[in-house]
């Protein structure tokens, strides 16, 4: 049995911790410890102990604890003293804010809101930015939870509530530097918002872009008062840097976008976030869609708010929470969570109108030859098991495609893998070449009909097709038939002028501005006087982008089976902000062959079976997964009983309608 007066010393030499006490030797369980668990190296009267993989404060708490459990009075000397009292502030840290976030969500206000409001229009907050009843409430609670999740549902205004806690620190000179990590596409958002809500010179926004020695400086030049927007690769890339920074100034660290840095294990992104959160006098995380495929989503988001993993444990131990009881887990995490479902909005409905276009000669000989070759395929499967298997390798896609645009096939698209079609029907390919020189496709023509009747009301419309090779086409023929402004923006825009995010790219241009970015773009699409079109697909558009304040028409060239992705390109449109007048009205064009259904009707009997369940996913008030893969590629050939249905449609056994 251990002696409770044995006295250990702990004290910190370079990277290793020397542990002295000669009982430390003599005792099995130490040794054990010590030598097979930590690595440690036997020296005179104690254990020398590298550091290794962890940090050092990882290391000390370590060390610290097992001693302490087995009953030894621990010494610590200067840096080891420091990390241990440092260590024992965040635990009891974490258990006020939990008791006081429990209190929050039982309806306990522990501080009077009018009060905060007051500090906030002292501070010089504006009136252009009245807080909505429900961004109050994420006031409240993130002041109650010190270190609090927005899982809002996209477009519910999480990033003026996030300023507005930033705002209040700054008053109470809680924090001096707001930090902001997101994705590019943000920083325009961040800009605007903080321009609104607060009175100029209160917070000025800078974005950190450059070379490397730029960017420190541009760290070291930091001063009080001013909200930093990096981007989450420069973030990685300038990880000692941003704790520096955080030494320095008391910084209250905001990750916008969070689940980008969902990542179980490994990648760059989300340890360096969380290594920098470590030193962050405050921290938020906002995202609205927080579990894109599970719940392990949540791991490193909520390592954030916690770096110590008071919220969820070992990385083991939140996996297997997350398998076994899902529900216990939320429950524990949320008293640092707040959600506003979509219905708190307060938003009218949009309405939803489908127009059927018959496919011409040549494309409907051509989706006839397309669906006559998938059948072939399939009288090689014996079984409906071999059948859907054959289908899935086969790429529903493709008959997307020949519903949509057949020029298509003589293209190679790189975003869902598709080479260009080297079919071996000669008369599918002698169609296929010449087919761009004599026919537009049926659809992007009745898209363009729809277009010049909402543009004669001097109305803005985005135009959203999954191929970039058909967005090419269609800008080109809204410009040159109907002459009316057209932008267009897909994945080879960037996102905006920081280089850093792709560590390979060419060296920075002299004049950033002569770089067209997608938040240049869609700026001059809404700052346009009179009727503009922006065409664009979901891949580009679907975060950080609103369009809502001059655009309320939506047209889809075509959709996938991806339900996700679709409502949360109506969201671009259709969120907080939006006039209580305007309705938004979405027209979906789907293809018709020989006057029976297409692949687009069983696209849209799909999405209408999911979109109820996905609804709730996405904008219900409870916090769940959306279940979505990793490979958009997937989600947009559809799921087992999508392919099910495309089976019996295209073995004539079900109606597509």
């Amino acid at each position: 049995m251990t002696d409770a007066t044995a006295r250990v010393e702990i004290s910190v030499d370079g990277d290793d911790l020397l542990v002295l006490g000669d009982a430390v030797v003599a005792d099995r369980r130490c040794r054990l410890f010590f030598r097979s668990v930590i690595g440690a190296v036997a020296i005179d009267h104690g254990w020398r102990c590298p550091r290794r993989h962890l940090s050092l404060s990882s290391h000390v708490i370590r060390v610290n604890a097992f001693l302490e459990r087995q009953g030894y009075r621990v010494e610590r000397a200067g840096i080891a003293e420091r990390e241990v009292e440092q260590e024992l502030d965040r635990r009891r840290s974490f258990q006020r804010t939990t008791e006081a976030a429990i209190q929050w969500k039982a309806g306990q206000t522990l501080f009077d809101l009018a009060v905060v409001k007051q500090q906030l229009a002292d501070y010089g907050w504006s009136d252009q930015r009245t807080l909505r009843p429900h961004q109050e409430q994420g006031l409240s609670h993130a002041l109650t939870a010190a270190n609090a999740a927005d899982f809002s549902v996209p477009g519910a205004g999480k990033t003026v509530t996030a300023l507005a806690v930033a705002a209040t620190h700054l008053a109470a000179k809680t924090i001096d530097v707001v930090l902001v990590v997101g994705p590019l596409a943000c920083f325009g958002p961040w800009e605007k918002e903080t321009a609104a809500a607060l009175l100029a010179g209160r917070l000025a926004t800078s974005r950190i872009r450059g070379s490397a020695p730029i960017r420190r400086r541009h760290y070291t030049g930091t001063r009080r008062g001013t909200l930093l927007l990096v981007s989450f690769a420069t973030a990685a890339a300038d990880r000692l840097a941003l704790i520096e920074l955080c030494r320095t100034h008391n910084t209250m660290l905001i990750v916008d976008e969070s689940h980008r840095i969902k990542r179980f294990k490994g990648g760059f992104w989300a340890p360096a976030l969380v290594d920098v959160a470590r030193h962050a006098r405050v921290r938020m995380v906002l995202s609205g869609t927080p579990m894109p495929q599970n719940g392990r989503d949540l791991y490193t988001q909520l390592n954030v708010l916690w770096p110590g993993g008071e919220l969820t444990g070992s990385r083991d131990s939140f996996a297997t929470r997350v398998d076994a009881n899902f529900g216990s887990l939320l429950r524990d995490i949320q008293p640092f969570m707040t959600r506003t479902p979509k219905a708190a909005l307060g938003l009218q409905p949009y309405e939803i109108e489908r127009h059927q276009v018959p496919l011409q000669e040549t494309q409907s000989e051509i989706y006839e030859l397309i669906m006559t070759g998938l059948r072939r395929r399939l009288d090689d499967a014996d079984t409906w098991a071999d059948k859907i298997d054959t289908l899935r390798r086969a790429r529903p896609i493709r008959l997307l495609q020949a519903a949509c645009n057949p020029d298509l096939f003589n293209r190679t698209d790189t975003y869902y893998r598709l080479p260009r079609l080297n079919a071996p029907n000669p008369t599918l390919m002698e169609r296929l070449a010449a087919y761009a020189t004599h026919e537009t496709p049926a659809k992007s023509l009745a898209a363009l009909q729809l277009i010049e009747s909402l543009t004669a009301h001097g109305s803005k419309v985005v135009c959203w097709s999954n191929f970039v090779a058909n967005l090419d086409q269609f800008s080109a023929l809204v410009r040159s038939r109907l002459g009316v402004p057209c932008f267009q923006i897909d994945g080879r825009v960037p996102a905006g002028d920081d280089s850093t995010d792709d560590q390979t790219a060419a060296p920075q241009r002299a004049n950033p501005q002569d770089v067209d970015t997608r938040e240049r773009i869609i700026e001059r699409f809404l700052a346009t006087d009179g009727p503009a079109v922006l065409v664009t697909n979901p891949a580009s558009c679907s975060e950080s982008i609103s369009l809502h304040r001059g655009c309320h028409n939506a047209i889809y060239l075509d959709r996938t089976y991806d339900c996700a992705q679709f409502l949360q390109s109506i969201d671009r449109v259709h969120r907080l902000g939006l006039p209580s007048d305007v309705t938004v009205r979405i027209h979906i064009v789907q293809a018709t062959h020989d006057g029976g259904p297409t692949i687009d009707h069983l696209v849209d009997a799909s999405l209408l079976a999911k979109e109820s369940v996905m609804s709730e996913l996405l904008g219900g008030a409870e916090l769940q997964p959306l279940g979505q893969s990793e490979d958009a590629a997937v989600d947009a050939n559809g799921s087992e009983q999508d392919l099910g249905a495309l089976l019996r449609y295209l073995l004539g056994k079900q109606s597509a309608e």
